[in-house]
């Protein structure tokens, strides 16, 4: 298995947007679009301006307030080449946002979430958060607020297609729209979902398969026979309740994801989880490492799962992309190694039998293209991909 190598796509990627960063980016050819969620612009005073040459000085008062400065958050959607530069069309007051853009890029989704950071925090610690969400259907170049509740929570966004898809926030909670998200249906929550508290409580994972089924995980203390475990659970997109998919014993999942396979081809499901119990906050005994692991299971009914891979506790599992003709990436970090944290990508180009891994040093975002195997990183403004 030879380590796949990077080449430059780009030395001045977003160099113009500020603040900067590339946000979420997605690549086709030479096209580039981003939901980005930046802070504001905060620039200094020159020097000479200081009352002490020592202190820098911003250019105004508002701009030392943290809360101030959260609350100037905003989402951005831009769109353009790699050529020819990028023009934003869509920026809304938000520190949270989340998206779906269909394959043709023609159609997008946006949900932003809001919270005033300049008020007195509540007695419970949940400061309201105002939720609210768009549809362009023109590449994203013009946008329509859709009517939605704004202390209804969006932290995914799972589509079909343009007219049929799922929003799934805090509660959690799940809602299914058929027609554009003019419309939603809250659908039922599969047992032990929720826990009253938690009212922000989310699932642990959340995945939409080629097929339509919408899959969540989470983890439970008891559920019937099932201890400590997380459990998974799966909802058909012509039904109306959740319906048991597998229980993956003594681990807490990370990510949930699938294999993008034809219309009434079987595909696969992944699963990367820490094993163990689920530990709960200011637990002493919780010395921080954990055994990651990955697993998979076919999507059809009554699925048998294997266990492909555990690895080393040194390597704390953030995230898991998977790809097509058995490569499967795994991001890492890694507690052994002292200094600034590194990003290790741990890869396999068999379906999970063999693993390597490399130290991708220090990137500043990136995206992983499942349909060509391709992956990239942002380093700075040097924007690289690498072919698996």
């Amino acid at each position: 298995m030879t380590t796949p190598a990077w080449e430059n796509v780009s030395d001045a990627f977003m160099r113009n947007d500020k603040p900067y960063g590339g946000g979420a980016f997605r690549i086709r050819d030479s096209e580039v679009m981003t939901l980005k969620v930046t802070g504001p612009d905060t620039p200094f005073k020159p020097a000479s301006e200081w009352k002490n040459p020592e202190i820098a000085e911003h250019t105004e008062p508002w701009m030392n307030n943290s809360g101030e400065r959260l609350s100037r958050s905003t989402a951005s959607f831009i769109r353009g080449t790699l050529d020819s530069g990028m023009t934003r069309y869509f920026q809304q007051q938000a520190q949270d946002g989340a998206w779906w853009y269909s394959k043709d890029w023609a159609a997008q989704y946006i949900s932003t979430g809001w919270m005033d950071f300049t008020r007195q925090e509540p007695v419970n610690g949940l400061a309201p958060q105002i939720t609210r969400l768009w549809r362009s259907i023109d590449g994203g170049r013009t946008w329509t607020q859709l009517k939605w509740p704004e202390d209804r929570n969006i932290s995914y966004l799972k589509f079909l297609d343009p007219q049929r898809g799922y929003a799934i926030g805090w509660g959690p909670n799940v809602w299914r729209t058929a027609d554009g998200g003019q419309t939603w249906q809250a659908i039922a929550l599969p047992p032990m979902a929720t826990d009253y508290r938690k009212p922000r409580k989310q699932f642990d994972a959340v995945d939409l398969g080629p097929d339509g089924l919408l899959r969540v995980a989470y983890y439970v203390g008891m559920l019937g026979e099932v201890r400590l475990s997380s459990v998974v659970y799966r909802l058909p997109w012509d039904k109306a309740q959740f319906e048991p998919d597998v229980v993956l014993p003594d681990q807490v999942v990370v990510r949930l994801g699938s294999t993008e396979e034809p219309p009434g081809h079987t595909y696969s499901i992944y699963a990367l989880s820490r094993l163990g119990p689920q530990q709960t906050d200011g637990d002493q005994n919780d010395n921080g490492k954990r055994t990651g692991a990955i697993s998979m299971w076919p999507g059809h009914r009554n699925p048998a799962v294997r266990q492909l891979q555990t690895f080393d506790e040194r390597y704390s599992l953030t995230d898991m992309d998977v790809g097509k003709r058995g490569v499967l990436l795994v991001y890492a970090g890694d507690s052994s190694r002292r200094g600034a944290p590194h990003q290790i990508t741990l890869y396999s180009q068999d379906y999970g039998k063999s693993w390597k891994d490399i130290d991708d040093g220090m990137t500043q975002g990136g995206w992983f293209d499942s349909l060509t195997n391709t992956q990239y990183a942002l380093y700075a403004y040097t924007l690289r991909k690498r072919q698996f």
